[in-house]
């Protein structure tokens, strides 16, 4: 297994360890190829709105979310690496970001040249959902660090001794992930695999 840090450098320059071979699930006896990332469709302020605020206030699409076009946010990934095994659970969710921060990072984002997006440094924000399973994690203070390839920029707790942020920094084990797929993601995110 590979240290902390070397492991936090290959999940920000996107790459990726083999796939954990296939497993059997102990809770619904079915085999799997990998784990479902547990997602989050939009920040929690657009999951709190009325339908006609949605409407009114809100611009989201899949990776971007602006309201009432003073508060800005981006979808990425928070990882948890892996203690027994190679790879890393992942969390699809929702940061906010600076205006300022906000118009550095769209155009490169969006750039065809992937390159542009390494250039950014590291842009604060804070995590704008709840995830089921942990004490409150709304507004934990986090970095945003844009990726190549493709890939949604990797959100990076601080330093705290917050249960997601720890494991964020020391891992989980294999089971434990399973465990929280089994009791926080609805029974068809397995099914999909």
């Amino acid at each position: 297994m590979t240290n902390p840090v070397r492991r936090f450098l290959d999940r920000l320059t996107g790459r990726r360890a083999e796939s954990a071979a296939s497993w059997t699930c102990p809770t619904c006896g079915e085999r799997h190829d990998e784990l479902p990332a547990a997602t989050a469709h939009a920040p929690l302020v657009w999951d709190q709105a009325s339908p006609w605020e949605r409407a009114d206030d809100f611009d989201l699409t899949s990776d971007t979310c602006i309201w009432k076009g003073e508060h800005y946010f981006i979808r990425g990934v928070l990882e948890l690496p892996l203690t027994d095994r190679e790879g890393v659970f992942s969390f699809g969710v929702w940061t906010s970001l600076s205006r300022e921060s906000f118009a550095r990072y769209l155009p490169t984002f969006e750039a065809e040249n992937e390159a542009d997006r390494v250039e950014l440094p590291p842009m604060f924000g804070w995590f704008s959902n709840s995830l089921p399973g942990f004490p409150e994690t709304l507004n934990l203070r986090c970095d945003v660090h844009a990726r190549t390839g493709g890939l949604r920029p990797l959100i990076e707790l601080h330093a705290a001794d917050h249960p997601l942020a720890v494991a964020q920094r020391e891992g989980i084990p294999f089971n434990q992930a399973v465990e929280y797929v089994h009791a926080h993601l609805a029974p068809e995110h397995l099914r999909r695999r």
